[in-house]
């Protein structure tokens, strides 16, 4: 019980500010939180590490214990590396004939960290939609950077499609969700053009990336170091993961090759009129930006100023959308009834 207090205090402190002495705390009691195991806990580990404790040790907020529903299928492999792995849970049928749509979501963690077991289904399930869990190669700023966890996840998205008949689910119902890191793969995948190879030689390829609906979560929808520290405050620097998922630091203003690898996979960059509605979730405040330099880079790349500033551009274009703020998505119906709405599923 003691784990689990301590957990779920650093889960409060995270939605504010955390010090580096806190952190420091924590890397101390929790060492394995140091998921590249550089000696620095950064807030995106301690926060995918907070979420694993979190569903290991279940709700204790409600004094009971909760384990982890058993996929389906675990552990589906979607390419070579051990980290192109995915689970999918499938709803009691109970002689249904009908089809499932589909919830995939990519998990948080900065690039860096966090795992396909952060997912809890058992909201969607209980309203009927299947779930997929996926995970993703982490980057390390040299052999493994952007747009590779990108990559990773749109041949994930093809493959549950592939099979989605296999598993008595509906290809052409599907919708994506994920927090932080996750929420911006969620949107480069929805507002990208289709990736799909109609000529490929390879029948996976050959699947179309294009969802029914997105619900990003603590998403930064502009990746660019530039507008960031115009629109939302905190360091140049940004955030740590950074130099990792583009192989090089930031700098201010970005190089040519910076801003190219940026606006490759900035969500910012791709929003059309074609797009799919988007369920803007973030969990912290709606208050003034820009933040102080001193604000910690977890508040800044999860400030809800993010997703007002998407939410004008998707306005414009005529894109619908909701955005909520302030807002905690843990066990709620809402998000399972937007997605019921979304895929006719409400009468």
């Amino acid at each position: 019980m003691k784990t689990s207090l301590f957990v779920l205090a650093l889960s409060t402190s995270l939605a504010f500010a955390v010090s580096p002495e806190r952190l420091a705390t924590f890397l101390d009691r929790y060492p394995e939180a140091d998921t590249d195991q550089n000696g620095t806990l950064t807030e995106a580990e301690a926060l995918a590490f907070r979420e694993s404790m979190q569903n290991r040790s279940g709700d204790d907020r409600k004094g009971r214990q909760r384990e982890r529903i058993a996929p389906t299928h675990t552990d589906v492999a979607y390419g070579e590396h051990e980290r192109q792995r995915f689970d999918v849970w499938v709803p009691e049928r109970n002689d249904d004939p009908r089809k499932f749509p589909v919830l995939i979501y990519f998990h948080g963690g900065g690039f860096v960290a966090g795992d396909k077991s952060q997912f809890d289904p058992t909201t969607y399930l209980a309203a009927g939609i299947a779930c997929a869990s996926v995970n993703y190669r982490f980057v390390d700023g040299e052999n493994t950077i952007s747009p590779i966890p990108f990559e990773d996840s749109m041949r994930a998205v093809q493959t549950i499609r592939h099979r989605a008949l296999e598993w008595g689910l509906d290809p052409g119902r599907i919708a994506l969700s994920g927090g932080s890191a996750g929420a911006v793969i969620t949107l480069w995948l929805g507002y990208h053009d289709d990736l799909a190879e109609p000529g490929a030689e390879d029948p996976i390829r050959r699947e179309s990336t294009r969802v029914n609906c997105l619900i990003p979560i603590n998403g930064p929808t502009n990746l660019m170091p530039d507008w960031i520290v115009k629109n939302i405050g905190g360091s140049k620097e940004v955030h740590g993961s950074f130099p990792k998922l583009f192989g090089e630091p930031v700098t201010h203003p970005p190089g040519n090759s910076l801003k190219a690898k940026v606006m490759a996979i900035s969500p910012w960059e791709f929003v059309s009129a074609d797009d799919p509605p988007t369920y803007l979730v973030y969990t912290g405040p709606l208050d003034d930006t820009p933040l102080p330099e001193t604000a910690t880079s977890g508040k800044v790349i999860h400030h809800p100023a993010f997703g007002e500033a998407l939410k004008e551009k998707l306005d414009a274009v005529g894109v619908a959308n909701d955005f909520r703020h302030g807002f905690d998505p843990r066990g709620t119906p809402n998000l399972a009834e937007y997605l019921m709405t979304q895929f006719g599923m409400m009468e």
